[in-house]
């Protein structure tokens, strides 16, 4: 039964600008392109695109799709511009809920304040009985009220964890806690039950479908109890749906764990790289630096684990042979995992992961391109916080921040994500990021515009950088013979309409080995 998809303009990526007039598809799989005349005997039905425009199916490199599903359930305040209005919309939901209950409000970003400051410990006492749980934007800071501290044994007595801060002040608890500290919290509140997972990854699965992606790399195994139980809603909502192709990232503290439960793979449920944290975040200033924060010049930020515990964890998974994929932002902590990546390679034809690499300077991006590493960039990240992040790290620094151009110039592998819950799961979003380099509705040169990408480049890190990263661009990536069947459809052409009008492209339909998931309305 095989189906031939025509009628559009059908992009393969292989090249910049070439098309197909036809894509023949059987079980999932592409098995011609070419003419009409040349494959419709071979058709058993038609697919009319009526104009459209197809591509490779867009897969989002980097996310965390449970915790996207949360911001979904929650109450998101990614949009609130003060201080006054986060604890208005925190206090209404605080009066309608048990005092048992929690209260979690996720995307808070208080340089999009007047006055950039978070509430104090009363403030947020003051908003009601239950416990209460507020997300920055980042996810590397929270703020909790008494109650929820209290529920985590923290008292003004209670040291900061290794890898974490609880953020005191005259030695007085202030409601902030950072990196491994909030995960004393967040990893044990009481409502994380396998509905609840199962719940949140649903409705995250149906945003990102309506978003155009056919998958994504996501790392949630350690956040929601024990690792069976993400995985458990991975099978029943992903796997056995076959609507959606999910590659896990493994973090190092249930690595061993996951292992030994000898999982089986699937096209739609893939176990991947070992995550580690290696520092923490601009916003929090706990992104590891070579020199201190402009704004704190006491402050370096931090390196979550030593270089002696780096090691201890790359060399476990070359035992299960497994490569290694690492969260650095600030350029010391980049510099310090590059340095044990070439202590410790991974084996021949394998590659580790760079995510984030937001700080990087002439040495690191040549150290980069001697080693067998790929590269996960958040091109919407250089329009979130660039002129708090220009006053935490200063002109001169700031022009290695959040690089495209100059990792691609370096012959590197390159992949595109969101980090969501971090920033929209939109690949539109992103490329508008990677070929503009200023937010929505801006009209400026760019930030940093030397960084800037042209839209074929934008286009492949969602697609056969995304396949490359996992070394799967031998069968995802492009449209081409043998590959799958995986395509985004959208309304308009991204390589010629205005610019500006990028983000605003519907999606007609979003497929999945051959089968639409997504229809666009």
């Amino acid at each position: 039964m095989a189906t031939l998809w025509t009628g559009g303009k059908i992009y393969t990526m292989a090249h910049v600008g070439e098309t197909v007039e036809a894509v023949l598809v059987n079980e999932g799989k592409i098995v011609a392109t070419g003419s009409v005349d040349s494959l419709s005997p071979q058709a058993t039905s038609i697919q009319h695109l009526h104009g459209r425009v197809m591509y490779p199916g867009f897969v989002d490199s980097h996310l965390h799709i449970i915790g996207y599903g949360e911001k979904l359930k929650h109450i998101d305040v990614s949009n609130v511009k003060s201080k006054d209005e986060l604890l208005a919309i925190v206090r209404e939901r605080m009066t309608k809920v048990p005092a048992n209950d929690w209260v979690i409000a996720i995307g808070l970003n208080e340089t999009q304040f007047d006055v950039p400051i978070y509430p104090t410990l009363a403030e947020l006492d003051a908003q009601g009985e239950a416990h209460l749980i507020i997300k920055r934007s980042c996810h590397h800071l929270i703020l909790a009220n008494s109650k929820a501290l209290a529920f985590a044994g923290i008292t003004n007595e209670t040291p900061s964890p290794e890898g974490g801060v609880i953020d005191k002040v005259d030695g007085q608890l202030t409601g902030v806690l950072k990196d491994a500290a909030l995960y004393m919290i967040v990893n044990h509140m009481p409502h994380i039950t396998p509905a609840y997972i199962e719940d949140a990854l649903e409705k995250a699965i149906v945003s990102l479908q309506s978003y155009g992606l056919v998958g994504g790399h996501s790392e949630d195994l350690s956040y929601y109890g024990p690792p069976i139980q993400p995985i458990t809603a991975f099978r029943k909502i992903v796997e056995a749906q076959k609507s959606f192709k999910v590659h896990l990232l493994q973090h190092h503290t249930v690595f061993e764990e996951v292992a030994n439960m000898n999982e089986t793979t699937s096209p739609y449920l893939e176990f991947g790289a070992m995550k580690i944290f290696i520092d923490g975040a601009f916003g929090g200033r706990t992104a590891a630096l070579c020199e201190p924060y402009c704004d704190e010049p006491d402050n370096n930020g931090m390196l979550v684990h030593s270089k002696e515990q780096l090691v201890e964890y790359v060399q476990l998974a070359r035992t299960h042979g497994q490569t290694v994929a690492v969260h650095a932002i600030g350029d010391l902590a980049i510099e310090t995992i590059l340095e044990v990546f070439f202590a410790h390679p991974p084996r021949e034809g394998q590659i580790d992961r760079v995510i984030h690499c937001s700080l990087v300077n002439q040495s690191i991006l040549k150290k980069l391109a001697t080693l067998p590493v790929a590269v996960d960039m958040q091109p919407q990240f250089v329009q979130g916080e660039y002129a708090a992040e220009l006053a935490r790290l200063g002109e001169k620094r700031v022009r290695g921040l959040h690089p495209l151009k100059s990792l691609l110039d370096c012959g590197l592998v390159v992949a595109g994500g969101s980090d969501a819950p971090i920033e929209v799961p939109n690949p539109l979003y992103g490329l508008y990021a990677a070929v503009t380099r200023r937010n929505f509705g801006e009209t400026h040169d760019g930030y940093n515009p030397q960084e800037k990408i042209s839209r074929f480049e934008a286009v492949k890190l969602y697609t056969v950088g995304a396949a490359q990263i996992i070394g799967q661009d031998h069968i995802r990536g492009k449209i081409e013979d043998g590959y799958t069947a995986d395509f985004t459809i959208l309304e308009e052409d991204l390589f010629t309409i205005d610019i500006e009008n990028i983000p605003h492209v519907k999606v007609a339909y979003t497929v999945v080995d051959g089968r639409i998931v997504y229809e666009g309305q």
